[in-house]
């Protein structure tokens, strides 16, 4: 005979752990690290009985009741680079620190995957949403999406209409990267960029730098990348191998690259060629991911720190419970980070 056993309910946690139903409500929804009334203690003592009595939560019942998911959403157009996954892992701590959950969702692999973000996060998939970066999610779609819950935009070319907007100073540090070669005697620079978006940031100011200090426009080499940046380290090891592989008087002798992906790689095309960094090529990367330090010789890069982005993400989850916060634009400034392969 098949025996019925009764589902535990909050009152009968509440019973056992010698606390209030009200608590243990507060500590199952999942806030207990926003504004719980209770002691650590407390929180403790009724997360061990929900787990002795094997209580469960009824999130479909929480979500009605609060309009609430408890997830913060991420779209994002290359989300496997390592850039994109230091910021994914700064989003996921920040909401963990809420005890939100995060989402992940990839745009940009097909012809429709935009739009279907779009209709899940209008649909209520999550409390809160990210994009990072590409111009091509569209400015309309992200001021239908902020109508709906708060968000935030990473990328330079958006504009906040009524969602926020995290953009990266990178012009700054990109020339005080040209500078610093200039000033140790380069004479034939060269950039490898990202494949054509119509958008080239980082290479035009290295670009206008150089030409800034009288260097013939013939004298700055740029190349472009062929693949995206998940696929394009090998693509990128070619293109440096390429223009690497020429007499001395010819090739390069300085690099920067628009990610450290593509320095790193160039580095390595440099290498195997036997030519010597920082002695006969300086290399400079872009993004500052731990890779580039714990090479030998460590990159030299231009970026910011993943934990720069947390006040901005600390924002956007308060806008949660007060969506009355005005929405901007938050800058996240680059430099230029010093060490031995420029």
């Amino acid at each position: 005979m098949k025996l019925n056993r009764r589902r535990v309910t909050q009152a009968d946690v509440a019973r056992a752990a010698g606390v209030s139903v009200a608590t243990v409500s507060y500590v199952a929804s999942g806030r207990a690290n926003r504004k719980n009334p209770a002691t650590p203690e407390v929180t403790a003592r009724v997360l061990r009985t929900m787990r002795d009595l094997d209580y469960t939560p009824a999130r479909s019942g929480r979500v009605l009741a609060r309009s609430r998911t408890g997830l913060v959403a991420v779209a994002a157009y290359t989300p496997f680079n390592p850039w994109a996954l230091g910021l994914i892992t700064q989003i996921e701590e920040v909401a963990a620190d809420h005890g939100l959950g995060v989402v992940i969702q990839r745009y940009g692999h097909t012809e429709n995957a935009a739009d279907l973000i779009e209709t899940h996060l209008l649909e209520g998939l999550a409390d809160a949403a990210v994009v990072v970066g590409s111009p091509s999610f569209g400015a309309g779609r992200l001021y239908r999406i902020g109508r709906r819950v708060p968000l935030l935009a990473v990328h330079h070319s958006y504009r906040p209409r009524g969602f926020d907007v995290m953009v990266q100073r990178e012009a700054t540090a990109v020339r005080a990267a040209a500078e610093h070669l200039i000033g140790l005697g380069v004479k034939r620079p060269a950039f490898i960029d990202v494949p054509d978006t119509g958008d080239h940031p980082r290479r035009d100011a290295f670009v206008d730098t150089f030409l800034e200090h009288r260097y013939r426009p013939g004298s700055i080499a740029v190349v472009q990348d062929r693949e995206n940046a998940f696929t394009g380290f090998l693509d990128s090891r070619h293109l440096a191998t390429e223009l690497l592989d020429q007499s001395p008087r010819r090739r390069p002798d300085a690099i920067m690259a628009s990610s450290d992906r593509a320095a790193i790689a160039t580095m390595w095309a440099a290498m195997q060629l036997g030519i010597s960094i920082p002695d006969e090529l300086k290399v400079i990367g872009a993004g500052n991911i731990p890779e580039g330090a714990d090479l030998r010789p460590a990159l030299t890069t231009v970026g910011s720190g993943v934990e720069e982005f947390r006040p901005t993400l600390e924002r956007l989850i308060a806008r949660i419970d007060d969506p009355s916060m005005r929405t901007g634009t938050h800058v996240v400034p680059w430099r230029l980070i010093l060490r031995d392969s420029a």
